[in-house]
């Protein structure tokens, strides 16, 4: 019976041994890990004992990260060894072990304990040559941009990788890149304004129609305002095509000076339109856009010439530029219409992850990437058809708000009679207040009436 079991006993102490060993091994490797590749004990001043020690030595340290490291031969003989990094191959001429190197992706390769960014996401290479990346949804997406891409010829649109874009999260781009609050339940609720019927164009382009009065694609940069850009513009495009002549007002103004938004973190559209309905806003050449908050500049009772601005000379008063009451649309014929007729509206509409990646064709969600959204507001400028073989796909066109970087030189086009991305839900329109001390125009007194009409916000 001994007999027999004494080879077990032995293969159970060897066995022991073995994870004592590893133990021991594993504790020293990841022992002060983060100083590998420095001289702690080569630095020593050699005395007799030279640079390292043969017994337990205290003297026989380096100072590290605020304690001592050891270059004596008692060092390792503990479960948790206090050896200096370079112990082993300074003391017992071990060679110098082979860098671990992590490949986080994109042909990207960093030594251990490194950092480095993997498009969007933090990566850190481990002892192991195992990388630890962040998991975060990124902005500018391969994947997401090659599946549109192979689906084009279905899709109708293609995308695009931005550099703007490369390297910032997902999140990112639903906080600074959008920034218009949903409706609230009473404006959603409002009565919608009904335009005649009338034949209209199956193509029409307010910038073709109204060259040189529509104003120019904005960038609203990091910072989530398109509530104030979006409303800015159209209201430029009124004032341009009312009075003939280039017209370009300021986010900044509404930005800074709204109240109860949240500036670069959104805002509500009925708000924007009321500031502008009572006070009006100055020029985008006296009150410039900085893509962050700001302390409002104006005071109370204060115009343009007070506020230091030029004046047009075409301009009869110093009055902030106004605009009429806001009023919303019905349904496509009456954007249409109202397009037609007065110049570009604002419409909002949902943003999905393959959006920012948008660059030519008729958009529509290709439900390819993360499932999330966030909340937008562009303009209408126009709208068109295009013909492939039998079949006929109707589309508006859009002015977006960052850059002429982006998509066909800042504008995009969207599905239209279909309402994709909510884009016909919630349109806004209103007329330039250009009446210059006098009563308003017919034309703002006509709206007024139109909107009166429990469409007008209040």
């Amino acid at each position: 019976m001994t007999m027999s079991r004494s080879p077990l006993i032995l293969l159970m102490v060897l066995i022991a041994s073995s994870l004592t060993v590893d133990a021991q091994s594993k504790n020293r490797d990841r022992y002060f890990d983060d100083f590998r590749g420095q001289s702690f004990c080569a630095s020593r001043q050699r005395g007799p004992q030279g640079s390292c020690c043969s017994d337990r030595i205290d003297e026989c340290s380096v100072p590290i990260a605020g304690t001592l490291c050891y270059c004596d031969e008692f060092c390792d003989q503990h479960i948790n060894p206090d050896c200096c990094p370079d112990y082993e191959r300074v003391c017992l001429g071990a060679p110098e072990p082979i860098e671990a190197r992590c490949d986080i992706g994109n042909g990207i390769l960093i030594s251990s304990f490194e950092e480095a960014k993997s498009n969007c996401n933090l990566c850190k290479c481990r002892a192991n040559g195992v990388a630890d990346c962040e998991k975060d949804a990124c902005l500018s997406d391969d994947d997401v941009i090659n599946r549109v891409n192979r689906d084009s010829s279905s899709l109708g649109w293609k995308a695009f990788n931005y550099s703007e874009f490369y390297g910032r999260k997902l999140k990112e781009g639903f906080e600074y890149r959008l920034g218009t609050f949903e409706p609230r339940i009473r404006v959603k609720s409002m009565s919608r304004l009904t335009n005649r019927l009338e034949d209209l164009p199956r193509e029409f382009n307010s910038l073709s129609n109204w060259a040189g009065s529509i104003s120019e694609i904005r960038d609203q940069g990091w910072c989530g305002s398109s509530w104030a850009v979006s409303t800015a513009s159209v209201a430029s495009d009124r004032f341009g095509i009312k009075a003939k002549t280039a017209a370009d007002l300021s986010a900044q103004h509404l930005l800074s000076c709204v109240r109860h938004q949240q500036g670069c973190h959104g805002g509500h559209l009925d708000n924007a339109w009321r500031y502008l309905n009572r006070y009006g806003v100055a020029d985008e050449d006296c009150y410039g856009y900085e893509a962050e908050v700001g302390r409002c500049r104006v005071k109370k009772g204060d115009n343009l010439q007070t506020l230091m601005c030029s004046i047009p000379e075409e301009r009869a008063h110093d009055g902030f530029y106004k605009m009429g009451p806001a009023y919303s649309l019905n349904n496509e014929t009456d954007i249409m219409w109202e397009i037609f007729h007065y110049g570009p509206v604002q419409a909002t509409m949902w943003v999905y992850p393959d959006f920012f990646n948008y660059r030519s064709g008729i958009y529509r969600r290709s439900n390819h990437g993360e499932n999330a959204k966030g909340f937008h507001s562009v303009r209408l400028v126009g709208w068109g058809e295009e013909r492939f073989g039998w079949q006929t796909t109707k589309y508006w066109v859009a002015a977006n708000s960052w850059g002429r970087w982006w998509g066909e030189s800042g504008f995009f086009k969207i599905l239209r009679g279909e309402n994709e991305c909510n884009i016909e839900n919630y349109v806004l329109s209103s007329l330039a207040d250009v009446h210059e001390g006098k009563p308003n125009s017919r034309q703002v007194k006509r709206a007024g009436r139109r909107a009166s009409r429990n469409s007008q916000i209040n």
